[in-house]
């Protein structure tokens, strides 16, 4: 996996970026998959509770000379060994998953609309040398565009936007290959941004230009003014911290 898209919620550029990153010929950047990443975190944390839970039991039977009337019920590997395991399951999974016209491609990856911090560090523990890009967007923008993604409930939407937001500003980390971009960056044709993603996607300026000069799929509803209040009161921390100056 070389190249990972993961913005913060639905409706948020993620499909526009992929788009940028496939205007290079021989990159191939797939879309989302239903945040199945969320369900290996889930495998890792169930096995490594039983990990945890089992030492006594495991010491106890290895300090026996692995003696068979020992209670061994929870007995479990290390937690490391439950962490390298779900490690070698995401690359397996992916590994065959996009095999599919990987020979005609040197640069392959996804976009995902799901993911928060334990599903991206899981990732860059798949895929250390992996180009991760955060996407993010203004909460009342998002809520504007994707309202139905979230059954009407703002607030829930906005606890779960915030809390990513405030994750995506922590995990922001260029050295290692993990950058932050604004979705209003990327449309205001932002310098510092439209280079980023030049640099990023390996293709000159003006390809990007041919894909935002194209606009698909776009959707803008009026909320109500509660909603967004609420919106903005709850996603303060995440606002503030994305520089969106609320």
């Amino acid at each position: 996996m070389d190249i990972i898209l993961s913005a913060i919620a639905h409706r948020t550029g993620s499909t526009l970026v992929q788009r940028i990153f496939n205007k290079r010929a021989g990159t191939l950047i797939w879309g989302e998959h239903g945040g199945i990443v969320s369900q290996f975190v889930r495998i890792r944390a169930l096995a490594e509770h039983f990990a945890v839970h089992g030492k006594a039991e495991k010491k106890a039977y290895f300090g026996s000379g692995e003696n068979a009337n020992t209670w061994i019920a929870n007995m479990s590997p290390e937690p490391e060994r439950i962490g390298e395991g779900v490690v070698q399951a995401v690359r397996a999974f992916f590994a065959a998953a996009y095999a599919e016209y990987r020979e005609s491609h040197d640069r392959i990856g996804f976009k995902e609309v799901r993911y928060g911090k334990p599903e991206i560090e899981l990732l860059k523990s798949c895929y250390p040398a992996a180009t991760i890009v955060l996407l993010v967007r203004h909460p009342v923008d998002v809520w504007r565009s994707a309202a139905e993604f979230w059954s009407g409930d703002a607030d829930l939407f906005a606890r779960i936007w915030n809390e990513r937001a405030i994750a995506y500003a922590k995990l922001r980390d260029p050295e290692r290959g993990t950058h932050l971009v604004r979705y209003e960056d990327i449309v205001a044709r932002d310098e510092n941004t439209i280079s980023l993603l030049s640099e990023l996607a390996e293709i000159p300026r003006p390809e990007i230009e041919k894909v935002l000069g194209v606009r698909l799929n776009s959707t803008r509803t009026e909320r109500s003014e509660e909603d967004v209040d609420r919106i903005r009161s709850v996603c303060q921390d995440g606002l503030t911290r994305l520089g969106y100056g609320e």
